[in-house]
């Protein structure tokens, strides 16, 4: 008789062993890890789920990923552009001050501007890693060059101060090296001599540059005032039938190059009049005499409109040029073609000075002798559209931005024209032109009537900022969700597995006693 000595269990033999040991090591490990397979092979016909689940979250991890470099990136830009504005604010109240006190030619507001045109540059070229977030496209390099080449120009290049200087000796029609101190600057106007009659004022010609006529109201007996549109405009003021009174006035209008205008008023007063102010002129015994007096006030009048809010307008005018440069296509074009923003440089007049200039230059030779403040794209449509990022399936936010946009190409031209500009204590009528000038930079820098404002950009890519939140959050729940699923497929209930342990160490338990207990059985034990 044969006595089995491997088992209880009729074929229960050592592989039989081994198996549940495997088994019991699978458990284990199961406990352990808490998965039910290290690979999607052993999960059987859930691999499928598994993979798909997994393929799920990874995507949204990529978008999760995308929403936070994102995030980064506006924060610095509106960190940026809350700059710029709190620096704005703070220029121009320094600008507005009334304080004329120079230092080196400019006035403590100048300065002011100066150190705000400098952190202004830095805060636009702002940059996350190494890509530089107001360049548009272009973001390997910083978009705006440094003050000082843009002031001075780099090389065989400009820089706005020489555009500064043509652009006012064109307008004041004068090539000296401070127009605006010259007096026998004309404003391109040609005014008739002292013992002319009548009276003339006439443009120089039919060109964009110096004052413009524009109307004559009011009247004074013994004086006819006629005015030709043109272009170019012309005004004559003859005598008249009547007699001057005290009190009658000619108010003549001018347009200024930035779009603003200025009057000069001529009020008569009595002949014995102790005193003949600004705008002011004598009754004389005859009309060629008071109309002889009537032209030395023009005169005068003209000398410090051209001195003062001519030479501001002109200032502002110049920055136009440079900052903001040629944007009509048809010129672009070419050919050569050129790219937006090159800057409007003048061609000499007749007598080879800006004095008489009455046309710009070709933007291709613009281009060659001029620096480009801007370094950026500068060719892209939508500057948001610059820079997109996918941040759910089928949503893009974009967040670009552009240095050259108008609200803070304006901030960098009009702090440049307000440190560009310099004055003498000996000047009697720099102050005055500082403050028009003061009050055309301060207004620029506000953006009235201006299309875009630096809280508009900010708005723009704070939009973007909120759609990404909104895709942020809707990730979250999404992985939440997946992660449960993902368990579900690939996690394992620990109580199962504990329950299962404990029968298979029971039975393997049992089988082993068995065993070693038929081991020592004898043939005499055994009967």
């Amino acid at each position: 008789m044969a006595i089995r000595t491997s088992g209880i269990i009729p074929g229960f033999g050592g592989t039989d062993f081994l198996q549940m040991k495997n088994q019991l090591a699978e458990l284990q490990r199961q406990l352990g890890s808490g998965k039910k397979s290290e690979t999607y092979a052993g999960l059987g016909l859930d691999r499928s789920l598994a993979l798909s689940f997994q393929g799920s979250r990874s995507q949204v991890a990529s978008y999760q990923q995308n929403i936070s470099l994102v995030q980064t990136r506006i924060k610095i830009m509106d960190t940026a552009l809350s700059g710029v504005q709190k620096t704005v604010a703070s220029t121009k109240t320094s600008l507005t001050s009334i304080d004329f006190t120079l230092a080196s030619g400019r006035t403590v507001g100048q300065l002011a501007a100066s150190n705000s045109l400098d952190a202004v540059i830095g805060m636009l070229n702002s940059d996350d890693g190494g890509r530089y977030l107001f360049g548009g496209r272009q973001t390997g390099t910083p978009p705006v060059l440094d003050s000082a080449a843009i002031m001075a120009g780099q090389g065989t290049k400009d820089g706005f101060k020489q555009a500064l200087l043509e652009r006012m000796q064109a307008d004041l029609g004068s090539s000296a090296a401070s127009p605006e101190r010259d007096a026998g600057a004309t404003g391109r106007l040609t005014l008739s001599g002292a013992a002319a009659s009548p009276i003339t004022l006439a443009e120089d010609g039919a060109h964009a540059f110096g004052l413009k006529l524009d109307n004559v109201t009011g009247a004074v007996g013994g004086a006819t005032a006629t005015m030709t549109a043109g272009p170019p405009a012309s005004l004559s003021i003859a005598t008249g039938a009547g007699t001057a009174k005290a009190g009658e006035n000619l108010t003549i209008g001018f347009k200024l190059p930035d779009g603003s205008t200025e009057r000069i008023t001529l009020t008569a007063v009595a002949a014995d009049s102790p005193t003949v102010g600004p705008g002011q002129f004598r009754i004389g015994a005859t009309q060629t005499e008071t109309l002889a007096n009537m032209r030395g006030a023009l005169g005068d009048g003209l000398a410090k409109l051209v001195s003062t809010g001519l030479a501001a307008a002109s200032a502002t005018e110049a920055g136009e040029d440079f900052f903001k440069g040629e944007t009509n296509a048809a010129v672009l074009a070419g050919p050569p073609a050129v790219q937006p923003g090159v800057a409007k440089r003048l061609v000499p007049g007749v007598s080879g000075t800006m004095a008489d200039a009455v046309a710009f230059d070709t933007p291709a030779n613009a281009e060659n002798r001029t620096l480009r403040w801007y370094q950026g794209d500068r060719i892209s449509g939508d500057p948001r559209a610059t820079a997109a990022a996918q941040v759910d399936t089928a949503v893009s936010v974009t967040y670009g931005a552009r240095a050259d946009e108008e609200a803070l190409r304006a901030t960098i031209q009009n702090l440049a024209v307000a440190s560009a500009v310099t004055f003498q204590n000996d000047d009697t009528l720099a102050k005055e032109r500082y403050q028009a000038l003061a009050s055309r930079v301060a207004s620029g820098l506000s953006g009235q009537g201006a299309a875009q404002t630096v809280t508009s950009i900010q708005i723009e890519i704070a939009s973007a900022n909120s759609n990404a939140d909104a895709a942020k959050a809707r990730h979250k729940e999404t992985d939440a969700m997946l992660t449960g699923l993902l368990s579900d497929v690939t996690g394992v209930n620990n109580e199962e597995l504990a329950a299962q342990i404990v029968a298979l160490q029971t039975m393997m338990q049992a089988s082993y006693q068995t065993s070693s207990m038929l081991s020592k059985l004898t043939l005499v034990n055994y009967l």
